[in-house]
């Protein structure tokens, strides 16, 4: 579409607002609207002067702050009653970020789509012509969350501080004989344990209906409490990454207008499995599937298939830092929950962080590799860009993974992981970031330096804060020492 053509739809459609998004550095969406006789033809081509960079974190400084949002007509959706149950009809466009302080109007080098784009470029040097993105998205909702957050409430208020989390399907609520679920035992319920399939489900059709974005499946996961997955069908890497930011907005609004609350922290159960976003991908050469070869007799994965591997096994402690962005993220990388803690790649083999497919039919359309570290507070344009330069840079150092691994690398002991050169990933946030500054040559050609310090300079702001909080668990066993 054009703006000529979406001015059409909004006049046709007689839509009220359009909702303008954009995601700041860690992923997190941000809205302005405007009334649509506000919009015209011209805001498609010089953009809308209405953003003031200072006021989002991670972008400009006060004095500097002048930015330009640009509208790509691509992503134009009339949204949901859910975001407006009144007579109004809304539209979304999601916008690019340019820079207003120049005469050149440059994209912005902190704007993470434009940095998803960027690494998308360098497909073309390789032999690529695009790629196929399929995420596995995985979220709580809960009845509700409670919090005292405040680090001075015990202290200064007696409130007392932590949180509670209520739902239906906890073996803690009373009065839910019929849709308890035990801890690490919700994988594939049925109703009425299952007290969310209906809610998935309207959040599928939405998703197809409203937003064209097509679903394999939807599920129960394996956690208490609502913890749900929903699998989309590949897509290329754009478009990919705008809907897991349009899916997680919907989830959220949806669950808020149902009085509950949607969260897609890792791991907010105590000895309970934790929320991840599981990354299938593939090369290819206009209709050819690069990372297939026939020939192969250990996966049908091609040369090129395997350095890929190689390069994001030889990044995976940096990229942690990206795809698992916050302090939460490192109680969920832990033995015994299902989320790999050991770097290593294997054939239909969960346990290791790189896993490679091997269902029997249609290989040769459908051979991937799947990234099984991140999880859902990963801003997906970054993650995505991540993954791809530092596959690339396998590809280009012809970085070779090693054999596959066969046995279930959590029973394995260090001195089996030692002979098998298997390491492991970052315990923490600063591990993460820590790695990320020695270890970032692959990424600073497309995200800059500017915008590795600022982000890194930023989570480890975070890391710190979190490290200075007493916490409950912390009080409860050295109050009395």
């Amino acid at each position: 579409m054009n703006g000529s053509q979406i001015m059409d739809v909004i006049q046709g459609k007689k839509i009220s607002f359009v909702n303008f998004w954009f995601v700041d550095i860690f992923g997190e969406l941000h809205n302005v609207g405007m009334p649509s006789y506000a919009v015209n033809e011209e805001s498609f081509t010089y953009g809308l002067e209405k953003l003031d960079g200072s006021s989002i974190v991670g972008f400009k400084s006060v004095n500097n702050s002048d930015m330009v949002m640009l509208p790509d007509p691509d992503t134009f959706k009339i949204l949901p009653a859910d975001y407006d149950p009144g007579p109004r009809r809304n539209a979304r466009i999601i916008c690019d970020l340019y820079d207003g302080s120049t005469n050149k109007g440059d994209r912005y080098n902190r704007d993470s789509r434009g940095i998803a784009e960027k690494a998308s470029d360098r497909l073309s040097g390789f032999g690529f012509t695009h790629t196929y993105w399929g995420p596995e998205i995985e979220f709580f909702i809960f009845d509700a969350i409670n919090v005292y957050p405040s680090p001075y409430a015990a202290t200064h208020s007696g409130a007392g501080a932590g949180y509670s989390i209520e739902s239906k399907e906890s073996p803690w609520a009373k009065g839910n004989v019929s849709t308890a679920i035990e801890v690490r035992e919700g994988y594939y319920p049925s109703q009425p344990k299952d007290t969310l399939d209906g809610f998935r489900k309207d959040v599928c059709d939405d998703l197809y209906d409203r937003f064209g974005i097509e679903i394999e499946a939807e599920h129960h996961e394996v956690a208490t409490s609502g913890q749900c997955e929903i699998n989309l069908r590949y897509s290329e890497m754009i478009g990919m990454a705008d809907n897991v930011v349009t899916i997680k907005n919907l989830v959220k609004v949806k669950a808020k207008r149902k009085n509950r609350v949607a969260t897609f922290m890792p791991k907010p159960i105590f000895g309970d499995n934790a929320s991840a976003m599981h990354l299938h991908q593939s090369l290819w050469s206009n209709s050819t599937n690069e990372m297939y070869d026939a020939d192969d007799h250990t996966a049908q994965l091609s040369q090129s298939g395997r350095y890929y591997v190689g390069g994001i096994l030889e990044h995976a402690s940096a990229l942690c830092a990206i795809s698992n962005p916050t302090t939460n993220s490192y109680k969920r990388l832990v033995p015994g929950f299902e989320a790999p803690v050991n770097v290593c790649w294997g054939l239909g083999n969960r346990s290791a962080a790189v896993r490679v497919p091997m269902y029997t039919k249609h290989q040769e359309k459908s051979k991937r590799i799947e990234y099984r570290v991140p999880d859902p507070t990963a801003n997906i344009y970054l993650l995505e860009a991540a993954m791809l330069l530092a596959g690339l840079d396998g590809i280009r150092r012809k970085l070779d993974p090693g054999d596959p691994v066969e046995e279930n690398v959590y029973r394995l002991s260090a001195e089996k992981k030692r002979e098998y050169n298997i390491g492991a990933l970052p315990t923490s946030l600063k591990g993460a970031l820590d790695a990320l500054g020695s270890d970032n040559d692959f990424l600073v050609d497309v995200f800059t330096a500017d915008f590795l310090e600022v982000y890194r300079d930023l989570k480890y702001r975070e890391y710190s804060a979190f490290a200075q909080t007493p916490t409950p668990w912390e009080i409860s066993m050295y109050a009395d020492g």
